[in-house]
């Protein structure tokens, strides 16, 4: 890239998007185009704060992991019913709530 000259691109994004870009490139003391280059391309320009730090990051994975877990467990058939919990569930709240029309 070294020599070639810079063209202006466009890009598209809301009002709102648009008032963060340019949030955060006046906290990181850039201007858009320089901020929007340096995000795009990996470099952590100085202010730009990170969405989460790599604890968080790693609780958010773990907290994932377990979601999912949980997820498969709500519907994987039960062993002595033939249903998943969900499916019990809904048998049961049919079974409380009176007779209506679908």
């Amino acid at each position: 890239m070294t020599g070639e000259r810079a063209r202006q691109r466009s890009y598209y994004c809301s009002a709102k998007q648009q008032a963060i870009i340019v949030k955060r490139a006046k906290k990181a003391g850039m201007t858009r185009s320089a901020f929007m280059v340096a995000c795009a391309l990996h470099d952590e320009p100085v202010g730009a704060e990170a969405l989460a730090s790599r604890a968080e990051q790693k609780a958010l994975l773990d907290r994932l992991q377990a979601t999912g877990e949980a997820a498969m467990r709500l519907t994987a058939p039960l062993p002595d019913l033939g249903m998943t919990v969900i499916d019990a569930l809904e048998l049961l709240c049919h079974l409380k709530a009176p007779e209506t029309d679908p």
